[in-house]
């Protein structure tokens, strides 16, 4: 076996004892992020999918625990669709619309129908770019990059012309070959994850992610562990692109190379 072989599978043994563990603790959940984690980068946003593997074993999950829960940056409707499995809660726009299980609409912010119009006032100012599109999600918008000729070069390009976006009220965070675009104040993944934590009186929490976003999820878990609140094991995911940010590697229990060794892990949780 070549050594980046051992590493990864050292890593998917750990990730397992660890999250094994914390899943032991009941009421146990999962919470998790979609790109990156779930389903692997693709040029075109629309285009993601779940990884082979993942359906059936989130599906196990459910059944097994308290909430399994998909905190993303998406729309909540397009993460059900592309997720395509039943009984996830949704928290979808970074936390600022909920998508219940069984309800058929997400509840949005009272504050949708003002964020709408200021994130088309930030994003009017942007031309035109070749391979830059751009996902508006109602309450938070994301620019893509990853197809642009030059990546390097679209980011300053994409920064400049959005220009100072928080005289709106608007957010802006680099990702993994994108901006994302996100109201000041209104919420994000970290008091999702909290309200998720304590709506469901977890004491056990599986956490994964691997962008940037996900930081403030894994600060809010670090946090109500130190506390002693819950017991939980942190996974970041990606290790292998090289695109992964070294302050989410930083804030991991244990990194997995891709999404397809995160679903992996899940398959093996699920069979619990």
């Amino acid at each position: 076996m070549v050594e980046s072989s051992r590493r990864t599978d050292e890593s998917l043994a750990r990730a397992h004892a660890l999250a094994s563990a914390a899943l032991a603790e009941a009421p146990a959940g999962l919470l998790t992020d979609f790109d990156g984690t779930l389903s692997p980068i693709v040029t075109n946003p629309a285009s993601a999918a779940l990884v082979d593997g993942a359906a059936g074993a989130l599906s196990s999950l459910v059944e097994r625990l308290a909430v399994v829960a998909i905190v993303t940056g998406r729309a909540p409707l397009d993460a059900r669709r592309m997720t395509g499995v039943s009984g996830l809660l949704i928290a979808g726009n970074h936390g600022t619309e909920w998508l219940e299980p069984d309800a058929d609409e997400p509840v949005a912010a009272p504050e949708a129908s003002s964020i709408r119009d200021r994130l088309a006032g930030v994003l009017a100012g942007l031309p035109p770019l070749s391979g830059v599109t751009v996902e508006h999600k109602g309450v938070s918008a994301t620019v893509h990059y990853r197809g642009a000729p030059d990546p390097l070069l679209a980011l300053p390009r994409i920064l400049a012309a959005l220009g100072d976006a928080e005289t709106h009220g608007i957010q802006l965070r680099t990702g993994r070959m994108s901006v994302e675009l996100r109201p000041v104040g209104l919420g994000d993944k970290g008091s999702a994850t909290a309200a998720i934590i304590e709506r469901f009186g977890l004491r056990g929490v599986v956490m994964m992610g691997d962008d940037v976003t996900d930081l403030d999820m894994f600060r809010v878990v670090t946090d109500l562990r130190v506390s002693g609140r819950i017991r939980a094991t942190i996974i970041g995911v990606g290790g292998s692109s090289g695109e992964v940010p070294a302050s989410m590697v930083e804030a991991a229990d244990v990194v997995l190379a891709d999404p397809a060794q995160a679903a992996e892990l899940l398959v093996a949780l699920g069979r619990r």
